[in-house]
């Protein structure tokens, strides 16, 4: 059986991935640069790469899976906050309005020369938000390391209108689409593989 590494710190991205495979946890030491010169899908899939090689160059015959997901609104690129203030701003704007979410992955075996990267988008939509449910859910903390500050898993979820894809790619891992490329690539099945 091939050792798997997911390359991230995230706590939802494991909580996902252990419901189908046993791995490891590396958390990859980059500089996570999102600059609004570049489309929100190459940001995403640069910085998962990123993340991912920076493990797998450690590694090189345990399959690295990676990933990063940013938020999109008007051109601009969300991230996490860095404070609650900016976490009201970002909900504030993302208000009855219409926002994008990406996620880019890597699948990286050295040992093997694959390197594979993609992306993954989201349409969410979200409901008008009086100033009083913007407060009311900065007090959760659940802004707090999340892109676009919310969650849609928990209360962020009351937020939320409606939404367009793959709602794990909005939590920050796209499973659909990466067991659909494990299987393709590696011959791995999550559905019958834990």
């Amino acid at each position: 059986m091939r050792n798997i590494i997911l390359a991230s710190g995230s706590p939802r991205r494991k909580k996902i991935l252990e419901q189908f495979i046993n791995f490891q946890i590396q958390t990859p030491d980059i500089t996570e640069i999102k600059d609004n010169y570049f489309k929100a899908k190459t940001t995403v899939m640069a910085l998962a790469f990123e993340k991912g090689i920076h493990i797998a160059n450690k590694n090189k015959d345990s399959l690295i899976i990676s990933c990063d997901t940013i938020v999109e609104y008007g051109g601009l690129l969300l991230g996490k906050p860095k404070d609650r203030k900016e976490a009201e701003s970002m909900l504030e704007n993302l208000s009855g309005k219409t926002h994008n979410v990406y996620s880019g992955y890597s699948l990286i075996l050295l040992g093997e020369n694959i390197k594979y990267v993609d992306f993954v988008k989201t349409i969410v939509k979200f409901k008008k938000l009086s100033q009083q449910t913007i407060n009311s859910y900065l007090d959760t903390n659940e802004y707090v390391d999340k892109a676009g500050s919310y969650a849609i898993q928990e209360k962020g979820a009351l937020l939320i209108e409606e939404f367009k894809g793959d709602y794990f790619n909005v939590i920050g891992l796209p499973i659909s689409q990466i067991y659909d490329d494990l299987k393709k690539l590696f011959n791995i099945d999550l559905m019958g593989f834990k």
